[in-house]
């Protein structure tokens, strides 16, 4: 396809071409479908995070 983009007299710089990707990405979920809760819990926290000084 880009080679007929060529023949037609149009330039085609090959830093663009390097973002081109045959691959389907769009639809892909690599990790997975996440469903998150942001409601806060119902009780308090359980502890301490020690933290370093």
């Amino acid at each position: 396809m880009v080679n007929d983009l060529v023949d037609e007299g149009w330039e085609v710089d090959p830093v663009d071409l390097a973002t081109v990707t045959p691959y389907i990405t769009s639809k892909i979920r690599h990790f997975g479908t996440w469903h998150l809760d942001m409601e806060p819990p119902e009780q308090g926290a359980m502890g301490r995070l020690r933290m370093a000084a």
